[in-house]
């Protein structure tokens, strides 16, 4: 990882003035709600690849050119979607109808609005301006991002915190810097701890919570998700009901995606989550593309067994050589150096990743990606990865070492683990929700919306990408299946039975090469040594 250096802005805005090519490069499919309408879109960090949209007499917001943005109001209400959406419920995929829909039910109670939310499956963040208050709202796992606060006396709601730091210079926050800095921190999953970001006026909502500014500007955050225990399935017939109707989910989302965007494509990778994706699209087949990507060894394997079952379909399949060297990528350091500098310094990416996210850049094939990210939720991951049964209300020990490998760093280690007790009680995690396990609590409201939000963010330098899994309905449907079928990987099994039984009956698996045995041993070892004795 670079060292981080503040006031990076400078060097930035050199490459920029050598490379105007490139300015569209910076903060890609960002976003900024703010007080401040003097701000001149024509001038650094947008350079008139931002557009100006009026929300009400106190806000503007200001949308980089290849951001999807919805705009609906409603008397003196206004409803912001920054993103896309569709609904597999009703069948309904532009967002102008389906921000009239959430109007209506904002009307009747704000637990109607989010029951409307929680059936969009996509990646957005959803405002309500209603006089003087705000509420903001993400996608089922928190992967738009959403980032909040008051800077320089003006209330600010943004994608990417560092561009607010270069808009009013602030300087990053010292904990973050450390810890940012530290050699092991790109050993874990590099995101920042609780609802941190890289500077102390700006923090970070995540899954199933809604932000709140009231008219004093004041912020809190409240839960909507859950609300009640999820069904569970107790007999055979009722686990294969289970299973036909996350098909009919997936596949329905499927077959909107295939209408709102010319070019999509399915990227593959012979694993469970995306064979699941291909299996549902059955019927659908030729309303994609698909591919896969060689960037390192690992994905070799993967690529190949995507294509073997494309083959088995009848689909054509395309594997794109990513260069192995960075000299081969036509200004690699400068690009580089964007891609880092707007998500803030705080996950680094090996230059393999670089060259891959360059590579697609210009790539041009397609407009839209299908990914299969957010099934992972459902699928009891920790208890797989250590073969070990998780306690049944983690600590805040627990939250730090998920994130992040201390060794050597016990000042951080503590550190982290303050910002994580007052994050869990702040953000209503502190104990399992009804029938929801803590472990998968976690993966969701906080790898997947961290992790996941910053991995996405990354990709919007190179075109969109769409989560067909990522629906709160589809996600409460599927925790409904016995634990042992989601942790076997039975439940995605019986789904793709289900949609297309050539995929199930060819049998063909790729090992995670996450859960390799000598790194499984070591995080367990890890874990075991951090939380075994510590109160």
């Amino acid at each position: 990882m670079e060292s981080v250096v503040t006031g990076n802005a400078e060097s930035v805005k050199k490459i920029l003035e050598r490379k105007p090519q490139y300015r569209e490069c910076l903060f890609s499919r960002g976003y900024m709600i703010t007080e401040d309408a003097a701000l001149d879109e024509t001038q650094y960090p947008f350079y008139g690849n931002w557009t100006r949209v009026q929300l009400n007499a106190q806000f503007t917001a200001f949308v980089h050119k290849d951001q999807d943005k919805h705009l609906y109001t409603q008397g003196d209400k206004a409803f912001f979607l920054v993103g896309h959406a569709y609904n597999p419920f009703n069948g309904v995929y532009k967002e102008e109808e389906l921000l009239r829909q959430c109007g209506a039910a904002y009307e009747k109670s704000r637990e109607a609005f989010f029951e409307a939310v929680n059936e969009w499956t996509g990646i957005f963040a959803i405002y309500v301006l209603d006089g003087g208050e705000v509420i903001a709202a993400q996608d089922c796992a928190g992967v738009k991002a959403v980032y909040f606060g008051e800077v320089n006396g003006k209330l600010c709601f943004l994608s990417h915190p560092q561009m607010a730091a270069d808009i009013y210079g602030l300087q990053m926050d010292s904990f973050i810097e450390k810890l940012v800095s530290n050699r092991f921190y790109n050993i874990g999953n590099r995101y920042l701890p609780g609802n941190l970001s890289p500077f102390k006026e700006l923090r970070r909502l995540g899954a199933n919570l809604y932000l709140q500014c009231d008219s004093n500007r004041q912020f809190s955050v409240h839960r909507f998700y859950p609300t009640a225990p999820h069904a569970e399935c107790k007999t055979d017939a009722e686990y294969e009901a289970a299973v036909q109707q996350a098909y009919e989910i997936l596949h329905k989302n499927l077959e909107l995606a295939s209408e709102k965007w010319e070019r999509p494509v399915i990227s593959l990778s012979g694993g469970t989550d995306s064979k699941t994706t291909l299996a549902c699209a059955n019927g659908l087949y030729d309303k994609f593309g698909y591919f896969s990507f060689q960037s390192k060894d690992t994905e070799i394997t993967d690529s190949l067994a995507a294509h073997e079952i494309c083959e088995k379909i009848g689909v054509e399949h395309t594997i794109y050589p990513i260069p192995q060297q960075n000299e081969e990528i036509e200004d690699f350091d400068d690009l580089k150096a964007l891609i880092v500098h707007s998500y803030g310094y705080v996950r680094g990416l090996a230059d393999h990743e670089v060259r891959k996210h360059i590579y697609l850049y210009r790539l041009h094939d397609f407009d839209t990606e299908i990914k299969s990210w957010s099934s992972e939720i459902v699928r009891v991951f920790f208890e797989r990865k250590y073969d070990l049964k998780m306690p049944e209300t983690l600590t805040p020990r627990h939250f730090s070492i998920f994130q992040t490998r201390f060794f050597g760093s016990p000042a951080l280690l503590h550190k982290t683990d303050k910002i994580y007790k007052a994050f869990m009680e702040e953000y209503d995690l502190k104990a399992p929700k009804f029938n929801f396990e803590h472990t998968d609590l976690y993966y969701w409201e906080v790898r997947m919306s961290s992790w996941g939000m910053l991995v996405s963010q990354s990709l919007d330098i190179c075109h969109r990408v769409t989560f067909p899994f990522n629906n709160r309905k589809l996600i409460d449907l599927m925790f409904s299946m016995p634990r042992e079928y989601r942790k076997s990987d039975k439940a995605h099994n019986d789904i793709i039975r289900v949609a297309n039984k050539d995929i199930y009956d060819m049998g063909v698996h790729v090992k995670n090469n996450y859960f390799k045995s000598y790194r499984i041993l070591l995080e367990k070892a890890y874990y075991c040594y951090r939380t075994m004795f510590h109160r």
